[in-house]
């Protein structure tokens, strides 16, 4: 039976990788465009940040003269450039320089700043700043960083001038202390995308595979010479579920490989890091990962074969493959910014919820064995039953032949 199997699973390989949509979503988009994606995001803010960082914002200070003190402090720290309002403008003038650029922060003291800062009162500052501008944002972070740096040198002066020590207003001082080893700073990072990718692309990596072994069979009115051979259903239906299956952990590994390389060792140089990021990942933990993956792509890839041999053309086969994309996306995106901490058993019995935890988990070094067992005791009996429902489709000439 076996060389029957083998027999359909390359014949529709060999469809497959002459099909170019097959291609792109198994090698083209895993390797180069998806981790292109990835490091473009973060290397734009990178370099972003260093543009904003080379620059010194410019502040508008309308009152400045009633602390100058506070303004010759400012401009000695060189962080911001400070600017004088001029006589007889207004904020309109003030908010209009602000809103083209030419100021990226307009700072008003009250008239009785110099009196009440005399008099140890509180001195109310006015910043207005251009929201939705990264400048003006950067500038006014700076303004409240130096202004509280001031303000403790000005309390710390007046505790002196009474002999009292500053440690009065700081009764506490925090340590903090990170236990986090360094190495779960990779898997924590690819906790958050491989996951991800691996649901997705399960569907996806095999997509047009799935669809063209059954609808497109349909279409090409190849199916009942494929039928009329003296071959059980269950061997072309093994044949094809096995193809499916091959396309898709194909996708899936090169797509996971690829981004381990781009997160761990392209990202940290980009960003001016050396070296790879280091990732606790045990050979029990990758076992455990490389069945999740292959269990699931199993599960899926029966489940896009029965609705492909459901469906009567190859756009109503896109349509299910599609929100079958959908159906698995909506949890990963969930579990992709969402710190899912002491989820409950009964979760890992879930086909895709199962798998999102497990992944993260395993590459956070935090998995336990009951959890994987539970993962994948469910998937080895969720693709059983996806794949005994493709061969009642593929068994049924109403389903197979319907118009």
């Amino acid at each position: 039976m076996w060389f029957k199997i083998r027999a359909v699973w390359r014949r529709e390989l060999l469809d497959s990788v002459r099909d170019k949509r097959t291609l792109y979503m198994m090698v083209l988009l895993p390797i180069v465009l998806m981790p292109g994606i990835m490091l473009l995001g973060p290397v734009m803010a990178v370099r972003q940040q260093e543009s904003l960082a080379g620059q010194v914002p410019v502040a508008l200070v309308a009152g400045g003269d009633q602390l100058p003190g506070l303004m010759e402090w400012i401009k000695a720290t060189g962080a911001l450039a400070i600017e004088t309002a001029p006589p007889g403008s207004g904020p309109e003038e003030w908010a209009q320089r602000l809103g083209a650029g030419e100021v990226q922060l307009v700072v008003e003291l009250p008239p009785d700043a110099r009196d009440r800062a005399a008099a140890e009162e509180p001195v109310t500052v006015r910043v207005v700043v251009a929201g939705g501008n990264p400048r003006s944002a950067r500038a006014a972070a700076l303004w409240g960083a130096l202004l509280e740096r001031y303000s403790r040198e000005v309390i710390a002066g007046r505790l002196q001038a009474r002999g009292l020590s500053p440690g009065l207003l700081e009764p506490f001082v925090v340590e903090e202390h990170d236990i986090t080893p360094p190495a779960q700073w990779g898997g924590r990072i690819l906790g958050m995308l491989v996951p991800f990718f691996i649901v997705v692309w399960a569907v996806a990596g095999g997509m047009y595979t799935a669809i063209d072994a059954g609808a497109g069979e349909k279409e090409r009115n190849s199916l009942e010479s494929l039928i009329m051979t003296p071959v059980p259903g269950t061997v072309i239906v093994a044949g094809k579920a096995l193809a499916v299956a091959t396309i898709a952990m194909v996708a899936v590994l090169l797509l996971v490989l690829s981004t381990s390389v781009s997160m761990l060792y392209l990202l940290p140089r980009i960003i001016g890091a050396q070296g790879w990021l280091p990732v606790e990942l045990s050979p029990s933990g990758l076992l455990g990962l490389l069945a999740t993956m292959t269990l699931f792509v199993a599960f899926v890839s029966a489940v896009q074969l029965a609705f492909s041999v459901f469906s009567k053309s190859f756009r109503e086969a896109q349509a299910y493959v599609t929100g079958l994309m959908f159906a698995v996306m909506l949890p990963a995106v969930y579990l992709m910014f969402v710190e899912e901490t002491g989820a409950a058993l009964w979760m890992y019995l879930v086909p895709v919820l199962n798998v999102l935890l497990v992944c993260r988990e395993v590459l956070q070094g935090t998995a336990g064995l009951p959890q994987l067992l539970l993962t994948l005791g469910s998937l080895a009996a969720a693709a059983g039953l996806a794949f005994a429902l493709a061969l009642r489709a593929f068994a049924s000439e109403r389903v197979l032949f319907r118009t």
